[in-house]
């Protein structure tokens, strides 16, 4: 930690038991010295002590990927020492998948561990809560780290001691974290070390003493922060640089915790973690039971990470500065009575109530203490947090209620408390509220009732893109009141009101996984945990960003449009290129080649030399010697627009604006089934007509587009690249240098995620490299920050899906019409509609059918491809049609779909048809029905609707034929070595996460008849594989797997000569290579003319908080046929990881866009809500179809990665369906249109 004297030089602590001296820099541009005041604890493991394991990627504690505790994941376990427990049952129990995530994973795990002597499950999903991950959907990571739990079942302890005791790990323990007092603690990220730099000084008092002093040194006029664990610079990024830092960290009366029978005392510094724990403990006592709602509500603040490291004082502080800032410890500290005390620089104290603190000015002053006084038993304390996933999320609206209430006439006594946030930065009081309650009895009607109005008189929300409508905010005010009403009425409320004051619960999370596997084909089809994963539980696995830089290294930044529409009237880089450390600012006019990383058909400029299409839209790259300085320099880049327009952010608006529908620029494909549709639909009994509306998605690959460009002898140009797609990265590369295309070598060893996002535009990460590394003959790296990243590139399309629909009584379809529209973005270079058309039959008899695509342009990144690209919409948009024709008919969705179902003899309209599909099917559904109680269930959800009138349920069923086309080409070279007989492999496929090393290692093991340590895949390149496919749509392991079983053929005629019964493999290879046979073969596969189908079926049962809008998805049975799968564990993490992708597709991510520059507001981990562990399905039940073979894939198999996405709209209508059951309640029977 920090030396004690404010004038030191120098900052001294210990990481993994090694004492650290951290020297200051000299001056504020950064250009000698160590660190700087506000470089993050993660960028100084990764970059000064070279500890890449801990990773980063949104900088501000919401992905959970930098946590690190007293040690860093290399130190707790590695391959040279042994492996940590926590790292070897997450690598075997199949927990990783792109491995960015787990490293921090293991972190949060280790803390958890090191600070309990006993957990339990519920503590592991806790803990966890600071940690997203898009790949696996979370349910193998926590299985994986519930075998800790001391109520972990005995089968449980003896598999985990059979796997540990196979992979020699070794059990490690460290010394838990002493600073705050918090016990052992992880650190979130990113974490501040304050220090000189420059004339920025910092200082750690160890006293309330030496604190008043450090304030009073601190010049006027100099600016000041107070830090405990920073956290609050996540958030507020921009707030700074400050010229001085003072630390609590080591003012033992900070830390204080003190409690009588009147009232507890808390320090300014106690962490919330500790506040939450103290209250727990403090509850059972008399006076002190609202303490277990407020630590309940706590434990929706944040996440574990960042509780762990920020104070409640400064969350205080943070709304002090930041008055919008939605801050839960406000609401809970000012309804719970408690008071502060701040103190100033001479030690002046004064007590206060909460809200005074924000009237007061807090420069040179601390809060010293909170006191929270005993409540006795009549007065009701309940809050709320109202959030757009379950954690680690702001509220739409928060809510603190204090009712002080007679408990035997249900009378307000006084005035009570009522308190909002998220409704504007100065509404907080319900005032007008109170007042109307107090005095007044609850149990009379006109109470509730002129209580609603009141506070719907007084509640106007502020209007703001970045936040919810301001309609559905005020909506959430009353219903949260009434919800309080009926929390404190309680038993005397009618049975089926009672609901209405309970709060949604979220059990634990279950599963099961069933699957068939075939001994006598392993090591294919053999359920093994992913080649890598071991590697990336420790940390040991290199990502580009990983690799250590040259010593010449440059680092850049992109400067990006701040409007969307406009035309570019000049740059100024001169106050850029002046600061020190920057070499370089490189923009149109420095391209020497083309200006454009597409095709001729569809261009799109790498950097804007004309008009100005989206809001982020690149401009130009700065290159400078640290990514700090790159980052700086990039703001100080002056661009001036002209001719500014209001952007069009929506299909909708291009439709408005008169835009003409495009056709799809892929492919063009239409559903045409019927001589006269409109007549089919106008002769039908019933007609309808509607739209669905389906939103974008941001793939939220933890790794950012990141790259490496090094200049080589002989003009050669070294590119590390994180794509899927090497020969476009290539090739755009070789024509913006103008470069001829043998000269740039590009390899990628894996990616950290990538869901389709790497496809498309790490050329634009890429070229921008390249040209700054060639034209300064230096190396150069460039990664994006998250904003970038989100800025920069678009994403999944948004949809607006047009229908007209005939039917009979039955729900049968005699005629429909639908258009797919896409928004393709300002380019059209990957419009989609072509796969929404391709799956608009999906499982039905398509009799008088037009289906047709289309697409416009807005004023925005170009969207993209994005996991099952077009494919989930066209599912999505079909099934609301049956959801649609079932509630016209007032007829169970499932029965309406069964009318509809292909026949035995169905020909699809556009992909192949197999006579064996029907039956595939059929099991499939009798299977389903069987297992899943799917007819007893959905009784049983009748049974509770009838039973409450604000608690709902509902049951929906998403079924799925999936067409693959083996479209692509892989190349592979299989080499045997003579020495040993070892194997390694290199594909033109790329490993991102979804097992494809793992696939093709296991194919290849069995090929040769060797066992899988005996196989090593090496990183891709486009030496072995020139002209690759972008690796995508599913097939790239399927197909790679092919081209590596046709090597591996070759090779055994090659050896064939040379075995004898007796001989050894190691021998035969020996042999051959003496006699000059060519142990390296090299194949590629091919596009095939079949195409086959996979059926999946997934139910979703969803409840619903009717009066917040609150959900849970209950369970989930999600059936898909997987042929024979390549690897079962693998094949199951890709059918988990999709659907949890899709469930966040429906129900928790959202894209806001300012309505007059077009900027993506939805930029970064605290306003875009990927699903977390709290948000996936509580009971998740995976089974791959048994007996089922596909004659075209290689060894049965089928894909896997992008099926079970399709089906989760199904959380959608499962989700419409219960909100209908209490609209009719209310009622209102009518349709009502439910998109994203």
């Amino acid at each position: 930690m920090p030396t004690s004297d404010v004038q030191s030089p120098a900052v001294t602590f210990t990481i993994n038991d090694e004492p650290q001296k951290v020297l200051h820099r000299l001056s504020p541009d950064g250009a000698s010295g160590d660190v700087s005041a506000t470089t993050s604890l993660a960028d100084y493991l990764r970059f000064t002590r070279r500890l890449p394991g801990t990773k980063t990627m949104c900088r501000e504690g919401g992905c959970g990927a930098c946590v690190v505790s007293v040690k860093t994941v290399e130190a707790i376990g590695d391959r040279k020492n042994g492996y940590h427990p926590i790292q070897v049952r997450l690598a075997q129990l199949n927990g990783t998948q792109c491995g960015y995530c787990s490293p921090g994973m293991v972190m949060s795990m280790y803390s958890l561990l090191e600070s309990r002597d006993t957990l339990t499950k519920e503590d592991v999903e806790q803990a966890m809560d600071g940690n997203l991950c898009r790949c696996t959907g979370y349910r193998p990571i926590l299985d994986a780290f519930k075998t800790f739990g001391a109520d972990a079942d005995q089968k449980t302890k003896d598999m985990v001691k059979d796997i540990e005791e196979a992979a020699g790990c070794k059990s490690q323990s460290g010394g838990a974290c002493g600073g705050g007092g918090g016990g052992g603690r992880c650190a979130g990220c990113p974490r501040a070390l304050p220090m000189s730099s420059g004339e920025a000084q910092w200082a750690l008092p160890e006293s309330l003493a030496k604190l008043y002093a450090a304030m009073a040194a601190v010049p006027r006029g100099r600016t000041l922060r107070l830090v405990t664990g920073n956290t609050g610079s996540g958030v507020y990024k921009h707030d700074g640089p400050f010229d001085s830092y003072i630390s609590t960290l080591k003012v033992p009366e900070l830390h204080a915790v003190s409690k009588t029978a009147e009232a507890a005392t808390f320090g300014g510094a106690v962490t919330l973690s500790r506040l939450i724990e103290e209250l727990q403990l403090l509850a059972p006592t008399a006076g002190f039971a609202h303490c277990r709602q407020m630590a309940s509500h706590l434990l929706l603040v944040a996440n574990t990470p960042v509780r762990n490291m920020g104070s409640w004082a400064g969350n205080l502080m943070i709304k002090h500065a930041h008055r919008e800032f939605p801050s839960d410890v406000f609401l809970l500290l000012t309804a719970a009575r408690a008071k502060i005390v701040v103190a100033d620089a001479q030690g002046a104290a004064e007590e206060m109530d909460v809200e005074t603190l924000f009237k007061i000015d807090m420069n040179r002053k601390v809060i010293v203490s909170l006191k929270l006084p005993a409540l006795d038993d009549n007065y009701i304390f309940k809050t709320y947090k109202v959030t757009p996933r379950a954690v680690s999320a702001h509220a739409y609206v928060n809510a603190a209620f204090l009712l002080p209430v007679n408990k035997d006439t249900m009378t307000i006594t006084e005035k009570p408390t009522l308190l909002f946030g998220g409704i504007s930065k100065t509404f907080v009081h319900a005032s007008a509220t109170e007042e109307f309650l107090t005095g007044k009895s609850l149990l009379d009607a006109a109470t509730v009732s002129g209580a609603l109005a009141a506070l719907q008189a007084e509640v106007v929300p502020d209007a703001d893109p970045e936040l919810s409508a301001t309609e559905y905010r005020a909506s959430l005010t009353t219903s949260l009141l009434y919800k309080v009403i009926l929390y404190t009425l309680g038993d005397r409320l009618p049975e089926h009101l009672r609901s209405g004051g309970e709060d949604i619960t979220r059990p634990p999370v279950v599963g099961s996984q069933k699957f068939d596997t075939d001994k006598d084909l392993w090591p294919v089809n053999q359920p093994v945990p992913k080649l890598e994963a071991q590697a990336q539980t420790a940390g040991e696995a290199e990502y580009i960003n990983d690799q250590e830089a040259l010593s010449d290294e440059l680092h850049g930044a992109f400067v990006i449009s701040t409007v969307a529409k406009a035309k570019l009237k000049g740059v100024d880089a001169s106050a850029a290129l002046a600061l020190d450390g920057v070499r370089g600012f490189f923009s149109a006019k420095d391209v020497d080649g083309t200006n454009n990383i597409k095709g001729d058909n569809n261009p799109e400029e790498l950097f804007v030399s004309d008009k100005v299409k989206y809001c982020g839209q690149p401009i130009g790259v700065v290159v400078a010697d640290s990514p700090e300085i790159a980052r700086r320099a990039a703001a100080l880049v002056t661009v001036q627009y002209e001719d500014v327009q209001r952007p069009i952010l929506t299909i909708k608006e291009a439709i408005a604006d008169g835009q003409e529908i495009k056709p799809d620029t892929m492919m063009h494909l239409e559903i045409n089934t019927g001589e006269n549709v409109d007549e089919a639909i106008a002769a039908a009994p019933r007609q309808l007509s509607g739209e669905f509306q389906i939103g974008g998605q941001y793939h939220f690959y933890m790794e950012t587009q990141t790259v490496r460009a090094v200049p080589r002898e002989d003009d050669q140009l070294d590119l590390f690249s994180a794509t899927q797609d090497i020969r476009d990265t290539h090739h755009t590369v070789a024509k913006v240098l103008k470069m001829p295309a043998h000269k740039i070598n590009v390899s990628v060893r894996r990616l950290g995620g990538a869901y389709g996002g790497k496809l498309a535009y790490p050329t634009t990460v890429a070229a921008g490299a390249a040209l700054a590394a060639v034209k300064l003959n230096r190396p150069v790296r460039i990664v994006l920050d998250v904003e970038a990243n989100m800025e920069m590139f678009g994403g999944r399309l948004p949809y607006l899906v047009e229908y007209k629909a005939g039917v009979d009584e039955t729900g049968k379809v005699q005629g429909l019409k639908m258009r797919y529209l896409c928004d393709a973005g300002f380019a059209s270079s990957a419009t989609t509609t072509f796969s929404a058309v391709s799956m608009a039959q999906n499982v039905y008899q398509a009799t008088n059918w037009t289906v047709v695509p289309g697409h416009v342009n807005t004023n925005l990144a170009a969207n993209t491809w994005c996991r099952s690209p077009g494919t989930t919409q066209g599912v999505a948009g079909i099934e609301n049609v049956m959801q649609r024709i079932a509630h016209e008919l007032k007829l169970d969705p499932w029965e309406v779909r069964k009318a509809n179902f292909f026949k035995p003899d169905t020909k699809f309209a556009l992909s192949a048809s197999d006579e064996a599909d029907h039956a595939v099917f059929t099991q499939m559904i009798d299977e389903m029905f069987t297992e899943g109680q799917i007819q007893q269930r959905k009784a049983d959800i009748a049974a509770f609707n009838q039973a409450n009138r604000w608690k709902k349920r509902a049951l929906s069923l998403v079924p799925l034929r999936y067409p693959v086309h083996l479209w692509a080409k892989y190349p592979a070279l299989v080499s045997i070595y003579d020495l040993d007989g070892t194997v390694a492999v290199s594909v033109g496929g790329i490993e991102m996460g979804q097992g494809l090393n793992t696939k093709v290692a296991q194919v290849c093991a069995h090929e040769l008849g060797v066992s899988l340590d005996m196989v090593s895949v090496k990183p891709s390149d486009n030496l072995i594989s020139p002209n690759a496919s972008p690796t995508g749509g599913s097939i790239g392991s399927e197909m790679s797997c092919m081209a590596v079983r046709d090597a591996c053929q070759e090779l055994k005629l090659r050896l064939k000569p040379f075995q004898g019964e007796d001989k050894a493999w190691v021998q035969v290879v020996a042999s051959a290579s003496g006699a000059g046979v060519n142990l390296s073969a090299h194949s590629a596969s091919r596009r095939r003319p079949e195409t086959y189908n996979v059926f999946g079926l997934t139910a979703v049962e969803l409840e619903l908080d009717v009066l917040t809008g609150e959900n849970c998805v209950r369970r989930v049975d999600l059936y898909e046929d997987a042929g024979q799968s390549l690897s079962p564990w693998v094949d199951i993490g890709q059918a988990e990881g999709a659907f949890v992708m899709g469930l966040g597709l429906f129900m928790t991510e959202r894209h806001r866009f300012h309505p007059d520059t077009g900027k993506r507001l939805t930029n970064r981990t605290w306003n875009y809500y990927v699903p977390t562990l709290k948000d996936i399905p509580r009971d998740f039940r995976v089974k791959f179809l048994k007996n089922n073979k596909n004659d075209i894939g290689v060894f049965n198999s089928k894909a896997t990665g992008e099926p079970p996405l399709c089906m989760t709209s199904a959380c959608l209508f499962a989700l419409r369906e219960a909100v209908a059951s209490a609209r009719n309640d209310a009622g209102d029977a009518a349709w009502f249109d439910f998109g994203t």
